[in-house]
């Protein structure tokens, strides 16, 4: 009966902190997508002319500009864009002309893969070099693995991205250097291959990081009375690294595994137009250089509604983690 209790209270607990993160993101979604909204706004930029031409008749952009609805008060287009946005109506392409919502969502569904590739590659390898790197501190596979880590922590992405084509694509003849898609969707049983090179380069630029941050906790954590305790009443060592430093030493590293997210998702635009792989990140690119507004918005605000749900997944995480953090 009381082990029950304590479940229920817990459960309660773990759901009012999920509740409170979770509102306060989604204030800070509203006011960010304000945010975008407003620069748009600032932008001089006339839709009306950017779809007729210069060329055309003040009275036609006059006429296109009121079927837009862009002679509206500002607060009125604000929430008429965002209503549509959450309905999944993210509006028509000001240069391509075509609806931005089919575009957006298959370039999502590409960098979701590619997400998907670098975390496994990026999760494991950090992880568990962090874990050596801090349970042989100042031997010899500390001093390997700080090394490359500082390598890769110090090296930009299209830097690590060039050595990967140099050594498996020029060099080895292994995997293809160009990871374009024929019709911008994948097909992982006969185009595999175009994503390892791009998901390896992701993960390299993290992988440094979040093993750095790992050796760290591995070192505090070995060095806590608890973790002497246990070692000086003869447990032995397998045991007490993995039931009582483990857990503690990789809250800090899954975190920040987690709010990563966003970037791997939509922020490798770098990667992206180094392998010529069509992701979010590309067209978020190629909508600014092109100056197509509804684009950037929409790329924009999907970009955000991934930085919030990864927000609260580590919030989450850290909190099943360490439960200080859900009575505080």
């Amino acid at each position: 009966m009381r082990v029950h209790v304590t479940a229920v209270i817990r459960g309660s607990v773990m759901f009012q902190f999920i509740l409170r993160r979770l509102g306060t993101l989604i204030v800070t979604m509203l006011v960010l997508s304000m945010v975008i909204f407003l620069l748009s706004e600032v932008i001089p930029i006339d839709p009306a002319t950017k779809i007729l031409g210069r060329e055309s008749t003040p009275e036609a952009r006059a006429a296109l500009t009121e079927s837009m609805g862009l002679n509206l008060p500002l607060p009125t287009r604000y929430f008429n864009w965002i209503s549509r946005f959450v309905q999944g109506d993210f509006g028509q392409s000001y240069i391509m002309s075509v609806p931005i919502e089919p575009l957006v969502m298959r370039r999502l569904a590409n960098s979701l893969m590619l997400a998907v590739i670098a975390l496994c590659i990026l999760v494991p390898v950090s992880l568990i070099l962090g874990v050596l790197a801090g349970l042989f501190v100042s031997r010899w596979p500390d001093r390997i693995i700080s090394l490359g880590s500082l390598l890769t922590v110090s090296l930009p992405d299209f830097v690590l991205g060039m050595i990967l084509i140099v050594i498996f694509s020029w060099g080895l003849k292994w995997l293809p250097a160009d990871s374009s898609l024929r019709g911008e969707q994948i097909n992982l049983a006969l185009q595999w291959k175009k994503l390892v090179l791009p998901a390896a380069t992701a993960a390299l630029v993290l992988i440094g990081y979040v093993a750095r941050v790992t050796r760290v906790s591995v070192i505090e954590v070995m060095d806590s009375p608890y973790v002497r305790t246990a070692i000086l009443k003869g447990l032995r060592y397998r045991t007490v690294v993995v039931r009582h430093v483990l857990r503690n030493a990789l809250i800090a590293p899954i975190a920040i595994i987690t709010t990563q997210m966003n970037w791997l998702i939509g922020g490798l635009i770098v990667i992206e137009q180094l392998f010529n792989y069509p992701g979010l990140g590309s067209l978020f690119a190629t909508a600014s250089h092109n100056n197509d507004l509804p684009l950037i918005e929409a790329a924009s605000m999907v970009a955000i509604v991934l930085i919030v749900l990864s927000q609260l997944v580590a919030d989450v995480l850290y909190a099943a983690l360490n439960p200080r953090v859900r009575l505080s």
